[in-house]
């Protein structure tokens, strides 16, 4: 079975975060990254967006321009502050809103915008940023599926960059994230409030980078496979059990989890894997892309016009998705609906449009750099074949 992907971090790298935590000591001495160009070490996106937002304290009732399509916590997070979510749909096949419905949606009440770029892809934000600062608004970039090394570092022009490096995401450090403010006084703001927050304690991270150990094993197509037919032949779901190793914060109590700095080990690591990021690995993703999208229909294909996709996950279309993982995992392959947890916010009394990207018919291809040029065709040409039956 080749399994769904591969977590981005070398057994060497999970050796050096238990390491830093069996020593308990910082001795890096080079400067801190928060203290370069505004950037903020945090817990989390989710931990960023309530800091900031908390420090900006807009009254009750004010709105907030988002892309439709993010995980439940961020919605989760903006409706706790009070402000009303204004959702844009994302074209499916740019993966870019629409500047116009943008400028449409904007009212007197309309304190900011959130843009989030998807799949490993990066949004047009400059038509969309000219717009925000026409009306004076506050401009958020959600990159936490975007991160590509030098490729992107946010527009200059936002006020706040949020990166992630948490359990499945690019160049991952298992938890923590990156949170670029543009504005000093707003940063300094942003800083001394995630200052105050406790650290998460060190036994838990370590626990955490052992179970990363685990599941890093599992990926190897030998141990998958029979990981999947164990399971099975328990009678479990497959995707519950897979959950129950990705999910990063479980329970209701979102802000129970969110509100603490990283340890000090998940604060080095991260820092030791941004200063050796390897930006090869983004080209041989965008390479596996180009082998694989250009050979399957059209009508699989989600965002392929977009100019500036690394391919995070690669998603694909179908109407018969059930019938076409359970075609692919019956062939070796464990394609999945649940490799993500984006939801759509769906605007009321609204008809979406055909160009409009809908989550209920997407699922993602199991594929990685390392796939073997076999492999990748076997896929491709499975895909082929259920096309044509269907």
């Amino acid at each position: 079975m080749i399994p769904r992907g591969k977590l981005y971090i070398s057994y060497k790298d999970l050796v050096s975060g238990i390491y830093y935590c069996l020593t308990g000591r910082f001795k890096s001495q080079k400067p801190r990254l928060d203290q370069q160009d505004n950037k903020l070490i945090c817990l989390s996106v989710r931990t960023g967006i309530d800091l900031v937002l908390n420090a900006l304290n807009f009254p009750p009732g004010f709105e907030m321009i988002v892309t439709d399509i993010n995980i439940p916590d961020m919605f989760a997070i903006i409706n706790w502050h009070e402000l009303t979510l204004v959702p844009i749909p994302v074209n499916k096949y740019t993966l870019n809103m629409s500047p116009a419905q943008v400028e449409a949606a904007i009212t007197p009440a309309t304190k900011a915008i959130l843009i989030t770029h998807l799949f490993g892809s990066v949004m047009e934000t400059e038509a969309i940023i000219a717009i925000a600062k026409k009306y004076n608004l506050i401009i958020f970039e959600d990159c936490a599926q975007a991160y590509a090394g030098n490729l992107y570092d946010g527009n200059l022009a936002s006020d706040v960059v949020m990166f992630s490096f948490g359990f499945i995401k690019t160049n991952t450090a298992i938890s923590g994230a990156m949170i670029k403010i543009k504005d000093p006084a707003l940063y300094a703001d942003v800083a001394a409030r995630n200052a105050k927050y406790d650290r998460q304690d060190t036994l838990g991270y370590f626990k955490k980078l052992c179970k990363v150990f685990f599941v890093k094993l599992l990926t190897s197509k030998i141990v998958y496979t029979c990981f999947y037919n164990l399971v099975m032949a328990m009678g479990k779901d497959f995707e519950a059990v897979l959950d129950g190793f990705t999910k990063g914060f479980p329970g209701d109590d979102i802000f129970k989890h969110i509100r603490y700095q990283p340890s000090r080990p998940n604060q080095r690591l991260l820092r030791k894997k941004l200063t050796n990021f390897d930006q090869r690995s983004i080209t041989e993703r965008i390479k596996l892309a180009n082998d694989i999208l250009p050979e399957i229909p059209d009508d699989y294909k989600i965002g392929f016009n977009n100019k500036k996709h690394t391919y995070w996950v690669m998603p694909v279309e179908t109407l018969d998705p059930d019938g076409l993982i359970k075609h692919l995992r019956s062939n070796g392959f464990d394609a999945s609906q649940k490799a993500s947890s984006l939801i759509k916010l769906n605007k009321s009394n609204t008809i979406p449009a055909p160009e409009d990207l809908q989550l209920e018919n997407l699922f993602y291809l199991p594929v990685y750099p390392a796939m073997s040029k076999k492999d990748r065709s076997r896929l491709t040409k499975l895909l082929i074949d259920f096309s044509l039956v269907k």
